[in-house]
Order: structure tokens, then C-alpha cells, then sequence
């Protein structure tokens, strides 16, 4: 747990899990993901306004991705996932995020 992503909600593992399997799937209905492991502590960079207090934050995870695409092939997927907090603890707040694939091999 890094207690700098609270802003992420109470499990943020769980959510990036289910972000990025919705992500998956979008681009093959068929995909099953099998494994997420996180390579390295997660890259953050919070961002403050005038008065001292975090209104932006990006955190970015180094990942290794074990999926089976939705023909049968298993597939080893290295990429960042990133979370990009906006206006963080106001009315407007906002939370994209993104994936990078770096590599992708079938295994």
C-alpha cells in the first residue's frame, strides 16, 4: 500500500485491475486477464496550488500484464498504466487513465 493514492478511493489495486481489464476488453471482448503484477513502486507526481494543498496528482505503475487473448493466445503485456487526478478535492475533480504498451510477446 503507498499511502500517497488515497485519492484513488480505499482499494486503489482493485480498481486499477478492473480499469484495466475494462480497457482491455473494449479493444477484444474475448480477453481474460490472468495476472497483474506491479514491477516497481508506483511514480507519483502531485501538484499544488498557492496554498500548499495537492490539486493534481499523477501516479504511474510500471506493469507486467498476463493475458489470453480472445482467440486462446496467451500474452505477456509490459506497460504504465497512469492515473491523472485533476481539481483533486473539489465539486470538478476528475480522474482519467491511460495505458502505454511498451512490449507485447505471446508466451
Amino acid at each position: 500500500m503507498v499511502p500517497d493514492l488515497g485519492w484513488l478511493g480505499p482499494d486503489y489495486v482493485a480498481a486499477l485491475v478492473y480499469d484495466l481489464t475494462q480497457g482491455l476488453l473494449r479493444q477484444d471482448p474475448g480477453t481474460t486477464v490472468l495476472g497483474v503484477r506491479c514491477e516497481a513502486r508506483p511514480e507519483l507526481r502531485p501538484s499544488v496550488d498557492p496554498a500548499g494543498v495537492i490539486r493534481s496528482h499523477d501516479a504511474t505503475f510500471r506493469l507486467r500484464v498476463f493475458v489470453q487473448d480472445g482467440t486462446g493466445r496467451p500474452w505477456r503485456l509490459n506497460g504504465q498504466w497512469t492515473y491523472a487526478g485533476r481539481e483533486l478535492g473539489t465539486s470538478t475533480a476528475s480522474i482519467r487513465h491511460f495505458w502505454r504498451l511498451i512490449s507485447a510477446e505471446g508466451v
